[in-house]
Parts: C-alpha cells; structure tokens; sequence
C-alpha cells in the first residue's frame, strides 16, 4: 500500500532503506515494516495519498443509432 511518507520534524534528515536521505517535503512510497518502525520512533509521518486532480465523471456521449436495411 503506497502512503506519503515524510520526515517528523524539518530539518530531519531520514534515510531510506536503500541509503538515500528521504526529501524533506516527502515522497510517495510502499509501506513497509521499515517505515513503520521509522513511524514508532517518531521519525516520520505517513498519511494518505492526496490526489492530485479531483475525479470529474466523463461527459456522456448519446449512443450511437444502427441504420436498418
């Protein structure tokens, strides 16, 4: 499950599981036990995923007519 994970507190450099520093305005990543262990220690925030754009429903088109022979 992707959340949006980001350091605590600013100016909290937090690694990644692969060594790199995570950014400080956060990034969208899986959740794992790693992160969830970085979240008891009170170095990260892990919240849901804004969505970017609202969902607008698609504009519906009239079917279209089978012409009889």
């Amino acid at each position: 499950m992707k959340k949006h994970i980001k350091p605590a507190r600013e100016g909290l450099n937090v690694r990644k599981p692969d060594g790199l520093h995570l950014s400080p305005a956060g990034e969208t990543m899986t959740v794992t036990a790693f992160w969830l262990r970085r979240q008891a220690q009170g170095d990260v925030v892990i919240t849901a995923i804004q969505p970017a754009t609202e969902n607008t429903p698609a504009e519906s088109r009239p079917a279209r007519q089978v012409k009889e022979k």
